[in-house]
């Protein structure tokens, strides 16, 4: 079996939604959350120890990730660390960046919030459960993935008002 894996990534707390490339369909949503108080070094050696033991569960075929975006310098900096070690980690499997734009555009309409996003894929996905923003923005990449592929039908409903 070979999977796609969805990044919302953070030095915080790292989002990833895993699908099955068989079937296209979610086999794994959560997130990373890592200590504040700890070093940057511990933290991405936190995230790292996490991603590789599902690794061997879940072998990844394609890698997607939300692209970042520049505001501060310093939470720059910070969050491309991150993207730095996913990279390394995935050295040898076609990662695939998309803008939050994107994201939102290919799921729902490109200025739609992160809120109504996640209303739009719980109305899809009734039995995914998320426990916090980060693992819906990580599923929405990976659905993002999917829809430009053309690997799952998307019909793009209005399910609740924003």
């Amino acid at each position: 079996m070979l999977y796609l894996w969805a990044f919302d990534l953070s030095m915080d707390n790292t989002g990833i939604a895993i699908f099955d490339l068989h079937t296209y369909k979610p086999v794994h949503v959560t997130s990373i959350k890592t200590n504040k108080k700890h070093s940057h070094g511990k933290r991405l050696y936190h995230i790292a120890k996490e991603i590789h033991s599902l690794k061997d569960t879940y072998p990844a075929s394609v890698v997607t990730i939300e692209r970042g975006f520049s505001r501060f310098n310093t939470a720059t900096q910070v969050i491309y660390m991150v993207h730095g070690l996913v990279n390394y980690l995935f050295h040898d499997i076609e990662i695939k960046y998309y803008p939050p734009k994107t994201v939102k555009e290919a799921i729902i309409r490109g200025d739609a919030t992160k809120k109504f996003v996640r209303q739009i894929i719980e109305s899809h996905y009734p039995d995914v459960k998320f426990e916090n923003e980060d693992e819906s923005d990580a599923f929405a990449v990976g659905l993002c993935w999917l829809i430009k592929n053309g690997k799952i039908k998307w019909e793009k409903k209005l399910k609740n008002k924003e």
